[in-house]
């Protein structure tokens, strides 16, 4: 019944998913330039996206069985920019490489909890904030190996608007970026919005 609902619950967010792209219909292998769906483990995984070459390489969702899911883009076969949802109701809105958190990104815990910051190998790894549930900062500085090395400030940056037809754009891409969204994730196109 369950793995029935399951897959009711796909085939309905990939009609309305792919209302939303501009790619022909996948119909059969090799999904060549195509939006499409592809089960993987028996059914119980699933991408609905963009192909390319028989490979997820666009815009694309990818959700495992344990409710784990991946949304943002592709690249070859794997995650770049994005926002992954886990089973217990953390989330990453960051950068990916190798299937890991990697580059510039925000973790938001469960229970309230935050880190801004740079991540390697999917740990801490580099500057960053810890923020608590009631949004104080409980550590800020280097981390290295999810380990906390050194307290330090951010250096403060006098932010001059370029000069643009369109200021307020710049203005709301910069307040987007203080907030730890990554340019490009759904997250950050939102806020733009």
């Amino acid at each position: 019944m369950m793995k029935h609902l399951f897959l009711l619950l796909s085939t309905i967010f990939f009609l309305n998913a792919h209302a939303q792209s501009n790619l022909p219909a996948c119909t059969s292998h090799p999904f060549h330039y195509c939006y499409g769906k592809e089960t993987y483990g028996g059914g119980v995984e699933v991408y609905m996206g963009e192909f390319l070459n028989d490979e997820k390489n666009g815009q694309g969702t990818y959700t495992w069985a344990d409710s784990e899911k991946f949304v943002g883009v592709w690249s070859n076969n794997k995650p770049r920019m994005g926002t992954k949802y886990y089973p217990r109701g953390s989330k990453y809105v960051g950068e990916f490489k190798d299937w890991n958190r990697d580059g510039q990104g925000t973790y938001a815990f469960e229970d309230g909890k935050k880190y801004i910051g740079q991540f390697k190998k999917g740990n801490y790894h580099g500057y960053g904030t810890l923020y608590n549930s009631d949004g104080s900062i409980r550590q800020q500085g280097i981390w290295k190996d999810d380990q906390f090395v050194q307290a330090q400030t951010p250096p403060v940056k006098e932010v001059k608007p370029k000069p643009t037809v369109n200021n307020s754009q710049d203005i709301k891409r910069q307040k987007c970026i203080r907030l730890g969204l990554v340019p490009g994730s759904v997250d950050f196109q939102q806020c733009m919005n």
